[in-house]
């Protein structure tokens, strides 16, 4: 069964790279950075269609980005994408 994986996450990466940062996690697969600050906040969201949680996956990989900070997981929804069963 496949489900779509939804993720809204807070990234926090260091103010000096936060450019280089917001380049690589735009770069990643079904990741879309809506807004960073000056002081090195994004407001980031994940989107995953998959069965095998890709999603956690591509969260774990934020922290390899240089320059990232911390990551905090704000919303998180998860459904199947088949149709019922009549």
């Amino acid at each position: 069964m496949d489900n779509i994986e939804m993720c809204g996450v807070l990234v926090h990466a260091r103010p000096d790279r936060i450019e280089d940062a917001r380049a690589v996690l735009e770069a990643m697969h079904g990741v879309e950075v809506h807004a960073a600050t000056e002081d090195g906040r994004m407001i980031v969201t994940v989107e995953e269609f998959g069965g095998d949680k890709t999603s956690v996956k591509t969260l774990n990989s934020f922290n390899d980005v240089d320059g990232v900070l911390s990551t905090s997981v704000v919303y998180q929804h998860s459904e199947s994408n088949e149709e019922p069963a009549q």
